[in-house]
């Protein structure tokens, strides 16, 4: 294993995520392993929270993978806030113990930096969205390892 991907394996296991989004409080199981022959972590995303009637419950999936061509990290995200026609990868490149994945979208950029803090083995992610020059926070996340029963 090379120290890319002794990186990536911090992820790999049961999490129990929480954070918040502006007002809304965040709750999710997230579970991630290994797929795509090694290629990729795969990161499942669901929400244990009751959601308003009516919406559908939220699910995400990303899959974050290293380009050893480009030196670079890539995620893919797919989640149930709708279908897009084109896609946008974040792209980020490793600084110590953080990923910071940039989203190129016509609205600007969009951040979604991974930090794995190896004293507590939890991971913390800052989502910050840029409008021109400024940097507005969207969202903060931490994950937790979930202990079996």
């Amino acid at each position: 294993m090379n120290t890319v991907q002794d990186f990536l394996a911090h992820l790999i296991g049961s999490w129990d995520l929480r954070g918040q989004m502006g007002e809304t409080l965040l709750h999710q199981q997230v579970e991630c392993r290994w797929t795509l022959g090694g290629l990729f972590v795969e990161v499942y995303c669901a929400s244990v929270l009751a959601e308003p009637p009516g919406a559908r419950p939220y699910e995400a999936v990303y899959h974050i993978g290293y380009s050893v061509e480009h030196d670079r990290f890539a995620m893919h995200l797919l989640d149930t806030t709708g279908v897009a026609l084109t896609c946008a990868v974040g792209i980020g490149k490793r600084e110590g113990n953080a990923i910071p994945f940039v989203f190129d979208y016509h609205s600007g950029p969009f951040t979604n930096r991974f930090v794995w803090n190896e004293e507590d083995d939890s991971w913390l992610m800052e989502l910050t969205a840029s409008k021109g020059e400024q940097r507005e926070l969207f969202a903060t996340k931490r994950m937790t390892r979930r202990t079996p029963a």
